[in-house]
């Protein structure tokens, strides 16, 4: 151990040779080619010795500097791994995501696939200004989250519409779960600029069995969709 307590010396040995080795040619007499040759070679050892050090500094502060940029590139990867899979507005995943998910689901397993929309989002967007309309889809999707159970999955598939897949094949849960959605956002409130602003969901819902296209699943509850929206709006809708 030398330099900082604790701190482990490479070449420790090494240090301590050339020490001792330099006090006993102190002592030495020697014919003065003998001593000559003995005090070079002592040199050039402890030149060797301190080039060995320097190397060994510039391997370690090249090793760190790699590390960071190891670092840098794994969280470079994961931002984009993260961005090619996301919504950049609400965090939810974007609709190449929720559709690839329910696509491996159809290949092998039962579920339900809920299609949510916000009702007369366009009269937020004109009256308050899309800023507004933009909070009211990322609170309508942290409340979605937190109301959905952990296995499920929710997407953003285009403008206020949201996709969620339940890997559940109960019709009965699967509808007790949208009208506690429903419900959960029609009681909401989002501030804006200092004010309340209330918003409602219409949901439509229908389950999916193994070896079904999405297209056809899709199209399905899209048609549950339209029902609960012409059928009032605030309101779900099984097809």
């Amino acid at each position: 151990m030398s330099g900082s307590e604790g701190e482990f010396n490479l070449f420790a040995a090494e240090e301590a040779l050339l020490e001792h080795s330099a006090a006993v040619l102190s002592e030495l007499t020697l014919p003065e080619e003998a001593a000559r040759a003995l005090r070079e070679l002592h040199g050039g050892y402890a030149r060797l010795l301190r080039e060995s050090k320097q190397l060994v500094r510039i391997a370690d502060r090249r090793e760190r500097e790699l590390n960071r940029a190891n670092r840098k590139l794994q969280q470079l990867t994961q931002t984009l791994a993260y961005q090619a899979d996301h919504d950049p507005l609400t965090g939810a995943l974007n609709k190449g995501a929720i559709r690839r998910q329910a696509e491996e689901l159809l290949t092998g397993g039962e579920g339900a696939l809920m299609l949510l929309d916000l009702d007369h989002f366009k009269r937020v967007n004109d009256t308050l200004g899309h800023p507004c309309g933009d909070r009211l889809l990322q609170a309508l999707v942290d409340l979605v989250h937190e109301t959905l159970p952990e296995e499920a999955t929710l997407g953003r598939f285009g403008g206020e519409e949201f996709l969620v897949l339940l890997r559940e094949g109960s019709l009965l849960a699967a509808r007790a779960l949208a009208e506690r959605i429903r419900q959960q956002v029609e009681l909401a409130e989002t501030e804006w600029q200092g004010r309340p602003v209330k918003a409602t969901v219409s949901i439509g819902l229908t389950l999916i069995a193994s070896g079904e296209s999405f297209d056809a699943v899709y199209q399905r509850v899209d048609e549950a969709l339209y029902a609960a929206k012409h059928g009032g709006r605030n309101r779900v809708a099984i097809g």
